[in-house]
């Protein structure tokens, strides 16, 4: 089926564990290149985590200071960079369906082209940069992430729907990555949902992605019960981020340093 007759289901968002989420994706992925799942869009609260690409070294992480703050960490099967995730203060989402043959560049152009028209929607200004990256007045709200194999895409991104504080972000790090003009330089760069539009609501967020990602050709569902058996398994997995030996240095997703940044393609 062509993505412009596919029929998405819509998964709407709760707050769950990092390698739950990650598990989740992984299945979706799997089970939709077996053609025993449909196309499916997934938002996600995560509880409070950071997330790292398949490929990024665990030393770009500060691990003490993870754990001071109460943070799991999990490694995706994806590519991007470390994201700190923070419960409701943040929504994310997940669309996972057929590639048909569509490149990285191209897959950005129509979703990430999708959710600008989303936000643009709810009367946000909001560009994109990068390809994959969304700024309003010149500010960082949302990035993402995409894994491409199977046949099958997964991209992923967050938006941020309350301020994050720079400082946790950058003090979650691995100290020798960032400094003091960094710092700085991420109090400029970020802004949220909460600040450019303190009227909309998270739900009416999700209702303009979920209408604008689908091109409206979607329905309500929910994860069916051999999904979540498999889920289950998968989870356990996941649950330490040392199921892949990642050896890039990649930094945050919001202030990026070490290697050139990229989508991880076909791994």
């Amino acid at each position: 089926m062509s993505l412009e007759q596919t029929v998405w289901r819509i998964i709407t968002p709760e707050v769950k564990p990092a390698a739950e989420i990650v598990a989740t994706d992984d299945v979706i992925h799997r089970r939709v290149s077996e053609g025993k799942s449909p196309p499916t869009v997934v938002f996600y609260h995560w509880k409070p985590s950071v997330s790292i690409g398949k490929p990024q070294a665990i030393s770009d992480l500060n691990l003490d200071a993870c754990r001071e703050y109460g943070l799991d960490i999990v490694r995706t099967p994806g590519g991007g960079r470390a994201v700190l995730h923070l419960g409701t203060k943040d929504i994310s989402y997940s669309v996972i369906g057929p590639s048909n043959g569509l490149n990285h560049v191209q897959v950005y152009e129509r979703f990430c082209g999708r959710i600008a028209e989303a936000i643009q929607y709810l009367g946000i200004p909001v560009t994109i940069d990068n390809k994959n990256d969304f700024y309003v007045n010149g500010r960082k709200i949302s990035g993402n992430a995409l894994r491409i194999n199977e046949g099958v895409i997964t991209q992923h991104g967050i938006i941020l729907c309350e301020p994050h504080d720079p400082e946790m972000m950058l003090a979650i790090m691995n100290p020798a990555l960032y400094g003091k003009q960094d710092l700085s330089e991420l109090r400029g760069r970020l802004t949220s949902l909460k600040e450019v539009a303190p009227h909309i609501a998270i739900g009416d967020l999700v209702g303009a992605l979920q209408e604008k990602l689908t091109e409206g050709r979607y329905q309500a569902g929910k994860l069916t019960a051999e999904e979540q058996r498999e889920i289950v398994a998968e989870t356990a997995r996941y649950q330490d981020p040392n199921w892949f030996p990642g050896n890039s240095i990649r930094g945050l997703c919001w202030l990026s340093k070490g290697e050139e940044r990229g989508s991880l393609r076909g791994n």
